[in-house]
């Protein structure tokens, strides 16, 4: 028998309530892009592989001579996840008034669900970029300034980055630097109105976003200051001559009795990365450590630590689907495979507050809808942003009771990292 009307009414009232409160909780999540519509997620569950294409901005040539080259394309990978939280039915059903349920029911259960859901959200994408800023201690005291806002916002001008640029920092870093200066952070009515009490204002063109969940990383005694990378040559004939167009990446090597610790972040000499459009800037690569999801294990997610992807073109080409380019003159001295040596921007035995400057556009999260359990009454609910919830209202026979399911199943990642510049504070 279908319930009356008005419970139906109330029932959904408490989901959409329940999905704005998450959606108000989860700051990190609302600045971010929804990528794929309902179709593409259809039928996916936990730990399913979400792919998509980067293809290669192609050469440019001088002159009305037409110089058609191939198509390239990479394939990344994402995967889907989800979190949920169970209450007995007659508990959820209890409350028709909607005043007593957003006091007593929805805010403790929603402030732990949102705060679950963007603490892994974070974790697993706030060590995405391909820059960095480092702001060591002074006088033996943690010194965060203006200047390390502006440098990371500067560092995606410099890659012509487009978009609306963000900068997440925990409220002591954000608090250290108001302290010089709070006026300098300009108001602006849309951003505030969407990351709401979270919201410092603008600074060098980034909306400036308290997020207490920021990670601080801790580098170990045995950190490795020198890690090395092998560059193999590859090599195309042109116009008779052997000339280098790009290079094969190996695996990041630790040196002997020494640890690549989860955001160690290092430059590598001699390579410069390219903007979204393919053109060559003199902005060095950053390699930082963290964990990257490789698939599932006995149901869970499974990671292991690495750096991102480098795909390396030859000044003046474009191998494959480049992200990053090296002068062969200079890089290897006319050598097939090169080892070179990073330079560690971080050091051993200190810790550092993490924050990352970005577009906003940068972090892709989507919502997906799985199958219904069998004999429950099911609802999705949705509200303006990325978050739904799926609603089930099933009996366990076991234990004889009614119990209501939450679940916020959801995409998370960074498809392209040349949009994130990850900062990092001694503290």
């Amino acid at each position: 028998m279908a319930a009356p009307a008005s419970t139906n009414f109330v029932h959904k009232k408490k989901l959409e309530m329940l999905a704005t409160a998450i959606r108000d909780n989860m700051p990190f999540v609302r600045a971010s892009e929804q990528k794929y519509p309902q179709s593409e997620l259809k039928g996916k569950k936990y730990g399913a592989e979400v792919n998509t294409y980067l293809v290669d901005t192609g050469t440019v040539s001088d002159g009305i001579v037409a110089n058609p080259d191939a198509i390239n394309e990479i394939q990344l990978t994402a995967y889907m996840q989800n979190k949920n939280t169970s209450v007995e039915t007659d508990i959820w059903n209890d409350f028709n008034d909607i005043e007593s349920f957003a006091k007593e029911v929805l805010k403790p259960r929603a402030l732990k669900l949102a705060r679950s859901i963007e603490k892994d959200v974070i974790d697993g994408n706030v060590l995405r970029g391909m820059q960095a800023v480092v702001a060591p201690k002074v006088g033996g005291v943690s010194a965060p300034n203006f200047e390390l806002l502006s440098d990371a916002a500067t560092k995606l001008d410099e890659l012509a980055v487009p978009g609306r640029k963000v900068d997440f920092q925990s409220p002591t870093i954000y608090g250290k630097i108001a302290n010089t200066g709070l006026s300098k952070f300009l108001p602006d009515d849309i951003q505030r109105d969407i990351y709401r009490s979270k919201y410092l204002g603008e600074y060098a063109g980034a909306s400036c976003v308290e997020q207490v969940l920021m990670p601080i990383v801790k580098m170990s005694a045995t950190m490795d200051t020198a890690p090395t990378i092998t560059f193999t040559a590859v090599t195309e004939t042109i116009g008779g001559v052997s000339t280098i167009v790009g290079y094969t990446v190996g695996a990041i090597t630790a040196s002997s009795g020494k640890t690549l610790d989860e955001g160690a972040a290092y430059t590598v000499p001699g390579v410069y990365l390219l903007d979204e459009s393919g053109m060559e800037t003199d902005q060095p690569l950053t390699l930082i450590v963290h964990k990257k999801v490789t698939g599932t294990t006995k149901g869970v997610l499974a990671s292991s630590l690495g750096v991102e992807d480098i795909r390396v073109t030859a000044k003046g080409f474009s191998y494959g689907v480049p992200n990053v380019w090296v002068d062969p003159t200079t890089f290897d001295s006319g050598s097939a495979t090169t080892t070179v040596t990073l330079t560690a921007l971080l050091g051993a035995s200190k810790n550092y507050q993490v924050g990352q400057v970005r577009t906003e556009d940068a972090l892709c999260f989507d919502s997906y809808s799985f199958s219904d359990l069998p004999s429950s009454r099911t609802e999705n609910v949705g509200v303006d942003g990325p978050i739904t919830l799926k609603c089930m209202e099933f009996g366990d026979g076991k234990n004889g009771v009614q119990l209501t399911r939450i679940d916020a199943p959801y995409l998370a990642t960074i498809w392209e990292p040349r949009r994130c510049v990850v900062t990092f504070t001694e503290v």
